[in-house]
């Protein structure tokens, strides 16, 4: 029985060593970029060759922080990443001169979150003159911190009162035999391999990246497409068939967490006096949103102030107008501002 101990206690104290080892390391590498600080989340030479996928909420929260110290920003574009194809420039055209924008974006976005991103700016003393709120289903049913290391919510946006479970999550990311393997073999060999790609936590996606305003482009892409091969058919597989005949609706999903929610932005945003624009994205499934949802936000932000592009349109109709079943490409986004701000 003493043995046993004996042993169990030697065990015990080899993995608390490499543990401890392997958190160091850790700490070191930064792999997710939430540790260090960093002038830029996205350097192109240091990604030339492939990067690690960063929590875009992490990243925009962080830039906002450190971009605000010398840029006092007013307009802000807020919402999933399909609103990133809201390019700035193309906003800029319907706003009062001199107005500093900001993406406040962050991948699969939801509503709880967008909610604590105004309410941040709002206490830190940023005025909210120019608001592009872009919505989804996706956005508005989640009414609840999301969880997962792409997902987690920037601590800044809580008062830290997620510190320990945010690191601990990406901690643990990192020491998940799918990403540790392939991130130690990325780091020594410099190159993406095939497989490293397979859970999508290491990627290749390229990317222009504008630090000052947090905005993401995919020129490469939009390059491909005008030469003709980007549309390939593993590509074309994606766009699954649709019935564009038969109009799809939504069931109502705007409840009662989802009416507080919109309830306290706008009340900010009628604090600021805020010219806010609602946009409901036009999405390849062309499922309309639920008749009582779209009265509700009419209601809540105003008549002329939402636009609401989903079901079957000359948008959705057209798989050109995306880039794969999910996003879909700058030219459409240019054109809704176009009707929005007539």
């Amino acid at each position: 029985m003493k043995r046993f101990i004996k042993r169990l206690l030697k065990f015990s104290v080899f993995l608390i060593i490499l543990f401890l080892a392997l958190l160091v390391l850790y700490v070191k590498m930064d792999p997710f970029k939430v540790i260090k600080s960093y002038d830029s989340f996205y350097d192109a030479n240091e990604n030339k060759n492939g990067w690690v996928a960063l929590n875009k909420d992490f990243v925009s929260t962080t830039t906002f922080i450190q971009n605000s110290k010398h840029t006092n920003y007013n307009s802000f574009i807020f919402g999933n990443s399909r609103s990133v194809f809201y390019q700035i420039d193309d906003w800029k055209k319907y706003l009062e001169p001199g107005s500093e924008c900001f993406h406040f974006d962050a991948g699969l976005e939801s509503l709880w979150a967008l909610n604590k991103k105004i309410v941040f700016i709002d206490k830190h003393g940023f005025n909210l003159d120019n608001v592009l709120i872009v919505l989804d289903h996706s956005t508005i049913t989640q009414d609840k911190p999301r969880h997962g290391h792409i997902f987690i919510t920037s601590p800044p946006l809580v008062n830290y009162s997620n510190l320990l479970e945010f690191h601990k999550t990406f901690y643990f990311v990192f020491l998940s035999p799918d990403f540790f393997y392939a991130y130690m073999d990325f780091k020594q060999s410099g190159k993406l391999k095939p497989y490293m790609k397979k859970h999508g936590l290491i990627t290749d996606l390229p990317q222009q990246y504008d630090i000052k305003t947090n905005e993401i482009r995919l020129e490469h892409f939009e390059n491909l497409i005008k030469e003709e091969r980007y549309y390939t058919p593993k590509l074309l597989s994606l766009f699954y068939d649709r019935d564009s005949l038969t109009q799809s609706h939504s069931p109502q999903i705007i409840l009662a967490a989802q009416k507080k929610l919109f309830k306290n932005i706008q009340s900010i945003l009628q604090k600021h006096n805020s010219k806010v624009k609602v946009i409901i994205s036009p999405l390849y499934d062309q499922m309309q949103l639920n008749e009582s949802d779209l009265i509700y936000l009419k209601d809540t932000f105003g008549e002329d102030n939402v636009f609401d592009f989903s079901g079957i349109n000359e948008f959705t109709n057209d798989y050109k107008n995306y880039y794969e079943n999910s996003h879909y490409r700058p030219h459409v986004a240019r054109k809704i501002l176009e009707i929005v701000y007539e």
